[in-house]
């Protein structure tokens, strides 16, 4: 894990002269679960991209960290265009009670040096809340005109909890309507979106009582207050954050290779990216349908790779 850089940090370095940065973790076992739903033999609204973030991002970080011990689970809900559901045999299918086991399982697992990511793409709630799969063939999830069968949510106190215990770092990866809820402010975060008082709010995030002890790290397709988005045509199809997200690791959708992965991936250097190539607008000045990607503030950036030159 590496500190931030902020752009005043010259300026307070001049009054502190210190060196804002840890050294790399012993590179540890890597651990995705990767989850997609693309809602199809259910009742609620299908999803064209989702499928494919979830498969493609299990590949690229999986060739992205080809050199350390690496698992991933693939949790699909692929319904057909027929309108069937799908195999609730699957051990994998994304239902409530098999991603719950699946992550407590891992979480108590976890070594310090280890890394868990999760990542999302699916339906989110207003709350936040993931929408998962029914374990019933009927695939039903709106129980009536106006609400969702309420066990198949699975809330941002939820995987808060659930992950809690874990000794190792987590990295939360979110494509959903509303997913900003999992972007939460603490005592060594500071907003990345709309920074207050930044001299002030970065002053007392370096160099106040706060700690860094918190291991989880989150990137969100939107925020709070906000959907994702997807297009509404094409032949291959990907969420507009996971698209921008996956060509940031270096990923070629023709070869479905990584072809030009930067030297060092990071957290914020994702982030970055992904705020300059997204194909869509980041507020409602630049465009009447937009989203703006959010993160985790504070000082500590993930560094998921880094080679020598």
């Amino acid at each position: 894990m590496h500190m931030k850089h902020l752009l005043l940090l010259p300026f307070v370095l001049l009054f502190f002269g210190c060196e804002l940065m840890y050294e790399p973790l012993q590179q540890g076992k890597v651990t995705h679960v990767a989850i997609g739903l693309n809602y199809r033999g259910t009742n609620v609204n299908p999803l064209s991209g989702t499928i494919n973030d979830a498969r493609e991002q299990e590949q690229a970080f999986g060739l992205l960290f080809a050199q350390r011990i690496h698992n991933s689970y693939l949790m699909l809900q692929e319904g057909s265009g027929d309108g069937s559901y799908d195999n609730l045999a699957s051990p994998l299918l994304p239902t409530k009670e098999k991603v719950v086991d699946l992550l407590e399982a891992l979480v108590s697992e976890q070594q310090e040096q280890d890394l868990l990511i999760i990542t999302y793409s699916g339906h989110g709630m207003e709350d936040g809340s993931w929408v998962l799969a029914p374990d019933n063939a009927s695939g039903t999830i709106f129980l009536d005109a106006t609400n969702l069968d309420p066990s198949l949510l699975f809330s941002v106190d939820e995987l808060f909890a659930l992950i809690a215990p874990s000794v190792g770092n987590t990295l939360l990866i979110i494509d959903s309507c509303y997913a900003g809820n999992f972007v939460q402010e603490s005592g060594s975060s500071v907003s990345l979106i709309d920074p207050k008082h930044i001299l002030w709010d970065a002053y007392k995030t370096y160099f106040g009582e706060g700690t860094y002890e918190n291991k989880v790290f989150v990137m969100a397709a939107t925020t709070a207050d906000n959907t994702s988005k997807e297009p509404y045509s094409g032949t291959h199809i990907h969420g507009y954050f996971t698209e921008a997200l996956l060509a940031g690791l270096g990923w070629d959708e023709e070869t479905q290779s990584l072809v030009a992965t930067p030297i060092t991936v990071s957290m914020d250097g994702l982030y970055h990216y992904i705020l300059e190539n997204q194909r869509i607008g980041l507020s409602i000045r630049d465009a009447g349908v937009y989203q703006h990607p959010t993160i985790n503030g504070g000082a500590l950036d993930l560094v998921l790779r880094q080679e020598e030159n």
